[in-house]
């Protein structure tokens, strides 16, 4: 085989491999990923000749509470993880007990082995507010995060003011209610779990007391971990006009080449 055959076969195997990384790299941002919700406002901007509409979604808002071992919890000190939040309070009989359990079995699921050291920058970070902070002291909240073998590292069980938390739970974790009644009857009766991603924008709610919800939770989860910065595109995606010109020409390099060692065939005395 000639040189020309050799370099057409070596460009015939390349360009699909290019081909292949550049779609991958691309193909990314197609995935499912949990949508946002509650949108702030919308900016629309012109930028040549064309309408640009960007919409800055509600983003859960600062606040300091006391976690289980008395200390100040800031919620701007967890920027860039993804977060898992509840309500509860310690002396729920039923709902509340059922929800912690299965927050644990997740939260396990983020930790390293026990023969490992565990790793505290890990992804994700669990907040379950008490929605019964006059009786929820720090103790109680103690005793009740050990009863359920709570993994302090990356989960905090809150409370502070009555007014403060239930304005969370209302205008920034925007907790879905069930009934018309009381904001006290709606969020003790609460088995939601709120997603938030790196940016504390509200990805999803899930039914903390059943198994399909849950699973549904771990895969957002999984996703959203992974989930790019808009701000930050695909280094292939700047080059996305010439890519058919970078397949084209190797292409007809590759058909030139081609019809040039058939040309030479036909010619008495070339090899």
């Amino acid at each position: 085989m000639n040189r020309g055959a050799v370099g057409g076969l070596v460009i015939a195997c390349i360009i699909p491999v290019i081909c292949y990384f550049i779609m991958k790299d691309i193909g990314e941002g197609a995935v499912n990923m949990p949508h946002r919700y509650f949108p702030d406002t919308v900016i629309t901007a012109e930028k040549n000749g064309k309408i640009i509409s960007d919409t800055q979604w509600h983003r859960v808002r600062n606040f300091t509470l006391t976690d289980q071992f008395g200390e100040p919890f800031v919620f701007d000190s967890i920027k860039g993880k993804i977060i898992v939040v509840n309500s509860f309070f310690t002396r729920c009989p039923n709902i509340c007990p059922a929800l912690t359990r299965n927050i644990r079995k997740l939260q396990k699921s983020y930790e390293e082995p026990k023969n490992k050291k565990y790793d505290d920058t890990s992804k994700v970070t669990f907040l379950s507010l008490s929605i019964d902070p006059e009786r929820d002291s720090v103790n109680n909240l103690k005793k009740f995060a050990d009863r359920f073998g709570v993994n302090s590292d990356n989960w905090s069980m809150l409370t502070g003011s009555k007014k403060e938390i239930y304005d969370l739970m209302l205008h920034e974790f925007r907790l879905p209610t069930e009934d018309g009644g009381t904001a006290d009857s709606n969020f003790i009766h609460s088995e939601k779990i709120i997603l938030l991603d790196k940016y504390h924008v509200v990805r999803g709610y899930y039914n903390g007391l059943d198994s399909i919800a849950l699973s549904k939770l771990a895969d957002d989860i999984g996703k959203l971990t992974l989930e790019k910065d808009k701000n930050t595109p695909s280094f292939f995606r700047q080059y996305i006009a010439i890519i058919p010109i970078l397949i084209i020409i190797p292409i007809i390099v590759l058909l030139g080449m081609f019809f040039l060692n058939r040309s030479r065939k036909g010619v008495p005395g070339s090899r």
